[in-house]
């Protein structure tokens, strides 16, 4: 009885081992952010604009980013649509340079190269997509990307003057692929393959999110762990290794 207790110990410690291995966690971004010339975080409706956080997790070379929003089922309200999420692996991002400068009403992160320490190197550019349809769409991971290539919000009733999304299809330099994103009433998903690009290993990302009147901004840094190398046997071969091991412990016993 004692060695098939231990058998099924080992089993039940070889299953844990598995789904560690498979469990990545992911990072939160709470909506600190005000932007530049308001008091408040919101400009207009709390119900309509406010995000309240950004998940984001990798896994491999898929990065996955969560916004949760309000806006989330509102996709085309008022002409309004969801902007692109912007990126940064910049050197001074690691070296904590990445800034924020909330109160400052000259922080705009507009077209103007002197707003902030921050550049945006990587964005994921959402297209081919109804503004009537909230739910799903097309994006593709761009980089290479300049100031000439970013929308600003510009209506009296927007945040003005924020950079919200890039210019077009076919404004920008380097595309890495296309993928699909999604939404529901409350959060929308972006999920895309950042193989052989510094999303893929970078150990500090920074994050940029709004709609195109950027009546709410989220922005932040997130410390993603590096990928460790650790060589794990698959499920079956595991298996027969512990069996094996437990048939000779039997086998003695039996001797």
């Amino acid at each position: 009885m004692k060695a098939l207790k231990w058998i099924g110990a080992v089993l039940f410690s070889a299953s844990s081992v598995m789904v560690q291995a498979e469990d990545i966690p992911a990072t939160e971004i709470n909506d600190n952010y005000v932007g530049a010339g308001y008091n408040g975080d919101v400009n207009g409706r709390n119900s309509v604009y406010d995000i309240q956080k950004m998940v984001v997790q990798r896994s491999g070379s898929t990065l996955t980013v969560d916004v949760f929003t309000n806006f989330a089922g509102k996709n085309g309200y008022n002409g309004i649509e969801f902007g692109d999420l912007f990126m940064s692996t910049d050197l001074p991002v690691n070296m904590g340079g990445w800034k924020t400068w909330q109160d400052s009403k000259t922080d705009r992160y507009s077209k103007y190269n002197n707003n902030t320490t921050t550049n945006w190197n990587y964005a994921y550019e959402l297209y081919e997509h109804d503004r009537d349809n909230s739910t799903q769409g097309r994006g593709r991971l761009v980089s290479g990307f300049d100031n000439t290539d970013v929308r600003t919000s510009n209506s009296s009733s927007h945040r003005q003057n924020q950079a919200v999304s890039l210019g077009g299809y076919n404004n920008v330099h380097t595309n890495y692929g296309d993928d699909n994103w999604h939404a529901n009433n409350n959060k929308i998903t972006f999920s895309f393959d950042v193989a052989g690009t510094a999303l893929e290993t970078a150990t500090q990302i920074a994050f940029r999110w709004s709609m195109t009147c950027a009546n709410d901004i989220i922005e932040g840094l997130v410390s993603i762990a590096d990928d460790q190398s650790v060589e794990i046997p698959e499920p079956q071969t595991l298996m027969l290794l512990l069996l094996g091991f437990a048939g000779l412990a039997l086998r003695k016993r039996a001797v």
